[in-house]
């Protein structure tokens, strides 16, 4: 996995917190996220639309695209194959529209055969369509998911 240059992802989430929601939007957004982390497909699916689309631009696995129920359980098992343990912890949320959020939030993993423990923050767009998660976009880079929305510090 490269390097990452942890101070200043810190820095832009520390900035991106300043602002965040932690009341009730985000305690909905941790419902959202149970129900994406259970091992139950059917689960998974019931809140994914069905033109559910999660693309990547984090530091792991850039550049990625994965489409539908069955797009997101490849991408699981790519997770998996990168990291013994993987588990992201949604803390904050920031509003860009009324089916729209930054999720800001803590990646914690530990890399496969033994590797080194981290955590670090991460962000993710959700976007909601007819009442489901449409789409989800991955960024290490806490300002550049936050533009990628229009909110800008």
């Amino acid at each position: 996995m490269p390097a990452l240059n942890v101070e200043e992802l810190e820095r832009q989430f520390n900035a991106a917190m300043e602002e965040a929601d932690t009341g009730s939007t985000m305690e909905a957004m941790r419902q959202v996220y149970g129900e994406l982390g259970s091992d139950d497909a059917e689960v998974v699916a019931a809140i994914l639309h069905p033109k559910f689309e999660l693309e990547i631009e984090a530091t792991f696995i850039s550049g990625k695209s994965y489409k539908g129920a069955k797009g997101f359980a490849a991408w699981r098992k790519d997770m998996a194959g990168l990291f013994e343990e993987s588990r992201f912890q949604p803390v904050g949320v920031r509003g860009a529209g009324s089916d729209r959020w930054v999720v800001l939030g803590r990646l914690h993993v530990v890399e496969a055969d033994g590797g080194d423990e981290l955590d670090f923050p991460l962000a993710h767009v959700l976007e909601q369509r007819d009442r489901k998660v449409a789409r989800i976009a991955v960024y290490s880079e806490v300002s550049v998911a936050l533009e990628s929305v229009g909110i800008y510090f």
